[in-house]
């Protein structure tokens, strides 16, 4: 939390209430001399609160996170927010400049969503995320980490929580009614969601869009929900006024994963899974072919259970073993409600 009159610091960054400052925090050094790090920008509020961190590009092939939380960090009045928003759009920078899931450089901790929160004295992208963890991790009150389906597929509004974590499943209704997708994390350890629940956190994971949707107008479609999200965010904890709204109803359950057996190419076709996209499916149901180079049909890719279809491969190139489909194996039930924050109180 945020008391009135305190200065927020994330490393050599400074913002007094009522300022929003931006800079870099470094990590490590290149060969040349140049630092690797992360950019932050913090807004810290006039009046006290909670403290929010936005995360984005933690995979660097995922960029919707990086446009949207570097944009609603700017375009925050600092004058009119209660406690502070703590905003990193590229955790990644490394692996954002290689277009790539994690940084190439790095070969024993490449994917930093596995292996956070790093470690000081580990291999390359170990310390970067030990820096993230000491400086932006550590004033966390609340962190939401964006991803998204990358250079492989297309996701649909989609929120990770820690099964059974009850103020991660508040944190994630406060994203508002167009995330209908909650589900219990495959990933229980080695990211900043599950760093932040064993210091008793909330925090979540989301899912938006991939690299399918990154023409430019799909793109900013994808970066306005995300900032519609964090702001009914803010709006729920009391850090901004307005009433928030909440989705009446949501898909509760867990990942079902389709692997594809056969390698070739992926064949969409009418009725398959982008009609299907973030609606009802059942076992069994064919969503996607595989078929070989000649044109033969060599697998049907079909859903694994009954439930929700969140996202599918866009990368027609597939080999044995490459996800395919994303599916929610989850019941779609009413849910009540959270009781929204009055500012100053305590996440």
């Amino acid at each position: 939390m945020t008391s009135a009159g305190d200065t927020l610091r994330i490393g050599d960054i400074a913002a007094r209430p009522g300022e929003r400052v931006a800079g870099f925090v470094p990590a490590v050094e290149r060969v040349d001399g140049t630092g690797l790090g992360f950019p932050v920008l913090v807004v810290n509020g006039a009046r006290s609160g909670p403290v929010l961190v936005l995360d984005g590009g933690i995979h660097g092939d995922e960029q919707e996170g990086v446009i949207a939380v570097a944009e609603f960090a700017r375009d925050l009045d600092p004058g009119a927010l209660a406690g502070a928003v703590v905003a990193v759009p590229l955790m990644n920078v490394a692996a954002f400049e290689a277009m790539a899931r994690g940084n190439p450089r790095d070969t024993h901790t490449h994917d930093m969503n596995r292996i956070y929160p790093g470690r000081a004295d580990g291999y390359l992208t170990d310390r970067v995320a030990a820096v993230h963890a000491a400086t932006v991790g550590a004033a966390a009150d609340l962190e939401i980490t964006v991803h998204s389906g990358g250079n492989i597929c297309l996701l649909g509004e989609t929120i990770f929580t820690t099964s059974g974590d009850a103020r991660g499943l508040e944190l994630a209704q406060a994203m508002g009614p167009d995330w209908t997708i909650v589900l219990d994390t495959p990933h229980p350890a080695g990211s900043p969601m599950a760093a932040m629940t064993r210091r008793s956190r909330p925090a979540i994971t989301v899912e938006l869009g991939g690299s399918a949707a990154t023409l430019p107008d799909r793109l900013r479609e994808m970066v306005d929900i995300l900032k519609r999200a964090f702001g009914n965010v803010c709006r729920h904890y009391g850090m901004l006024g307005g009433e928030p709204a909440y989705a009446p109803k949501l898909w509760r359950g867990r990942q079902a994963v389709r692997m594809a057996s056969r390698s070739g190419v992926l064949v969409p076709f009418p009725g398959g899974a982008e009609t299907h996209f973030k609606r009802p499916i059942r076992r069994g149901q064919t969503l996607l072919r595989i078929h070989d180079l000649l044109g033969e049909p060599v697998e049907d890719l079909n859903a694994p259970c009954d439930g929700v279809l969140f996202g599918f491969r866009t990368h027609p190139s597939t080999t044995a073993g490459d996800w395919t489909l994303f599916c929610g194996e989850a019941d779609f039930v009413e849910v009540p409600a959270p009781s929204p924050h009055r500012p100053g109180d305590a996440p």
